[in-house]
């Protein structure tokens, strides 16, 4: 038995869960409960505290993937986020979630939303900023990227990894919205901010998600220096040391302006003031946590840097990681003292450690505030003939989803070696959803169209996350172009969908996704299984369909198979090396979790 299997059966996988289906609802309902000024959006998974000051002041939005408590519900109150969302664990909100959001807080001065720079949540927030604008909504988005443990190299195209610097930017912005500031203005203090911060993370080992059904972790003599928030492998493995030695190791990333790759601050000992955070990642005893303190105020004032506020906490976790990370905030010369003013602004909310006791009396039993969701356009009346009947296309789509859940152990697997560990998880929790909605005869199976939709909106509220985005983006294209290709029968309301229809509407669907994402073949995403399918299937549609078939599966299955030699240059394995990739021989969990549902789907026709 090798070391690392030693060391995962050390740490049984437990937790206090009722259903992981519903942990993330459960979770905020009790926030809602400690601090009754908040109110549960519980459809939506949205916090908001607005009805008071939305109509004076510009209104703050944030969010992203549950497992980072308290971050962002934490963060709602007077002076502060008007509204947090929340998606899955480690998965981003969805763009209706964040959409729901930004209509419930729309205010005539304006709306911000403040993102930290994941591809999902980058994505989603910035899909629900252009619709909400096609309302006539007033929005603006700020994207944050703290991460100095991504070197500009290695970051590329994605950028820097917003991390627990993202609450300093959240605390200014509410400080200065909250004193009448436009719109215009309190961005560009956010963007000052953003701009003026740095984050490393250290963690001692991985943490284990809810419902996982396996685990990774380090060796005991091991640490991991730039671990993300989502289980992400940091840039380099080192051995554990001394609080001391560590610390300082941390403080020099953040603080050296002499390595190209990572020199993100222009900051100088005896010149710049600055503010500490110590955020621990959520299993760091309280007593490590001074340690780490101390340890740090000791090498800054060495360095001879004015520490001029200190933050100790929990502000933004990763479930139960052992671990801190540590953020450096330049206080701007010439507005230091205003910066300063507006972290020392109170504010009642249960993530900042400066809060004020919350009067709870009067507590409301209801607490949720339910949000009427559109539902897609499509007429029930209306049957769509496909040339198999209802019967077979459920089959096939249930195929589908039973082949992602059979196939859940070895796709987390491979997200676990090369990324957060969600990929799994998420499409296993939307093959489930959508077996359940066939059970409960919710998906329309006449009307080809309208069910694809509907299996969108499934997926939409069932995965969250990057992924979510994608698969909807795309089942929506899919359905507009089965719309807008197919042969209709004059004296009929049915039309017939045959495999140039189909080769049609896949490309218009391609064409969609190509709008929202900037990956291609050879990133290493999913787009290296769906790319390869779609252009040999639609180039062979003239010929025996189930050829045409067999041979966009294969494509399909060589795109997955080649992702494993790949740079990644796009999503959470773009922040790992090219030698640990290499080193792991795996391929890319998304676009192997596609080719198994495309086998699932079509392998029963071919």
């Amino acid at each position: 038995m090798t070391s690392h299997e030693e060391s995962s059966h050390q740490r049984p996988i437990k937790h206090f869960v009722n259903d992981t289906k519903n942990i993330v609802v459960e979770a905020l309902r009790g926030i809602c409960l400690t601090f009754p000024h908040l109110r549960l959006i519980e459809q939506e998974k949205g916090k908001a505290d607005i009805d008071e000051i939305k109509n004076k002041q510009v209104t703050l939005i944030s969010g992203g993937g549950a497992g980072h408590e308290p971050a962002h519900a934490g963060f709602v109150g007077p002076n502060l986020l008007s509204a947090a969302v929340s998606g899955n664990i480690f998965a981003s909100p969805s763009t209706s979630q964040i959409l729901a959001a930004i209509r419930r807080v729309q205010s005539p001065h304006g709306t911000l939303l403040i993102v930290k720079n994941y591809t999902g949540d980058c994505l989603n927030f910035g899909l629900a900023a252009e619709r909400a604008k096609a309302e006539g909504i007033k929005v603006d988005v700020i994207i944050v990227g703290d991460d100095v443990g991504v070197g500009k190299e290695q970051g590329g195209l994605v950028g820097r990894r917003g991390l627990a610097g993202t609450v300093f930017v959240h605390k200014v912005a509410g400080a200065i919205a909250a004193k009448g500031a436009t719109l215009e203005d309190t961005k560009a203090a956010a963007e000052l901010v953003a701009r003026n911060i740095g984050t490393i993370g250290v963690a001692f080992d991985h943490c284990i998600i809810p419902g996982s059904q396996s685990a990774a972790f380090l060796s005991k003599d091991e640490i991991e220096l730039g671990m993300g928030l989502h289980n992400e492998p940091g840039y380099k493995k080192i051995s554990l040391t001394p609080s001391r030695e560590l610390v300082r190791t941390m403080l020099d990333t953040i603080l050296d302006t002499t390595d190209p790759d990572r020199s993100f601050l222009d900051i100088k000992p005896n010149r710049d003031s600055i503010a500490l955070l110590v955020n621990n990642l959520g299993g760091l005893s309280a007593i490590e946590g001074g340690v780490v303190v101390k340890d740090a105020i000791e090498y800054l004032e060495e360095k001879q840097f004015q520490v001029k506020r200190v933050y100790l906490g929990h502000f933004m976790t990763s479930l139960s990681m052992p671990g801190v990370s540590l953020t450096i905030l330049k206080l701007p010369i010439g507005g230091g003292e205003k910066v300063l003013e507006y972290l020392d602004e109170p504010v009642q909310v249960p993530g900042w450690q400066n809060r004020i006791v919350v009067d709870s009396s009067g507590l409301q039993q209801d607490l949720d505030e339910k949000v009427s969701r559109s539902r897609l356009a499509g007429n029930d009346n209306i049957e769509h003939t496909i040339g198999v009947d209802s019967s077979s296309f459920q089959k096939s789509i249930a195929l589908a989803c039973q082949a992602a859940i059979k196939a859940e152990p070895v796709i987390t697997k491979y997200d676990m070696i090369v990324g957060d560990g969600d990929c799994g998880t998420t499409l296993k929790n939307g093959a489930t959803a959508i077996l359940d909605a066939f059970d409960e005869y919710r998906i329309n199976t006449k009307n080809v169209p309208e069910a694809i939709r509907q299996i969108s909106d499934i997926l939409e509220n069932s995965m969250g996350g990057t992924s979510g985005a994608i698969y909807c983006i795309f089942l929506n294209g899919l359905a507009n172009g089965v719309l807008s290709t197919a042969v209709k029968h004059p004296d009929s309301h049915s039309i017939s969908i045959d495999a140039k229809c189909w080769a049609e509407s896949l490309k218009i669907a391609l064409t969609s996704l190509s709008l929202y994402t900037k990956a291609k073949v050879g990133d290493r995403t999913l787009m290296d299984t769906l790319i390869p399918f779609i252009e040999t299937f639609t180039t062979n549609t003239t010929n025996d369909t189930h050829q045409a078939l067999r041979s966009a599966l294969n494509a399909a299955q060589q795109g997955a198979e080649n992702t494993r030699t790949l740079k990644a240059r796009l999503g959470r394995a773009s922040y790992i090396s090219d030698e640990s990739i290499k080193e792991a021989n795996v391929p890319d969990p998304g676009a192997w979790g596609l080719v198994t549902i495309l086998n699932g789907l079509l392998g029963s026709q071919i």
